[in-house]
């Protein structure tokens, strides 16, 4: 798997003040996250994941994918898209999906099957 970074976050995931609170809008999935940086300054945002087809969620201290520690990191070599291509290659073709990963601190990993990530700062 070879993985690259698509956005570093701003605040530490150990120094988040809430859960993550996730939103689904028809395809698209929102990621909101609340929290402090090592200089206690405070950071708000949004993640957009746009036209979700799969999402998985793991309990903190399991499988682990490198470089994805408070960082939303795109697997370019992903074993769960090449799996969706050989199943839906038709179907495949339209939606065009990039796999995408994050893990936060006493939260866990994330995993985002989806066209785009589009991240706003609040």
């Amino acid at each position: 798997m070879f993985n690259k970074i698509v956005y570093v976050l701003k605040m530490f995931s150990s120094c988040l003040v809430s859960e993550p609170v996730i939103r689904i809008d028809g395809m698209d999935l929102f990621f909101e996250l609340k929290g402090y940086d090592d200089n206690n300054k405070y950071h708000e945002c949004c993640i957009k994941f746009v036209s979700v087809i799969g999402y998985e969620y793991l309990l903190a201290g399991f499988d682990i994918i490198k470089d994805s520690y408070d960082t939303i990191i795109e697997i370019v070599d992903s074993e769960w898209i090449e799996k969706i291509e050989n199943k839906n290659n038709g179907k495949y073709i339209y939606w065009k999906p990039k796999h995408y990963a994050l893990y936060l601190d006493e939260v866990g990993q994330y995993q985002f099957l989806a066209q785009n990530v589009i991240v706003e700062e609040k």
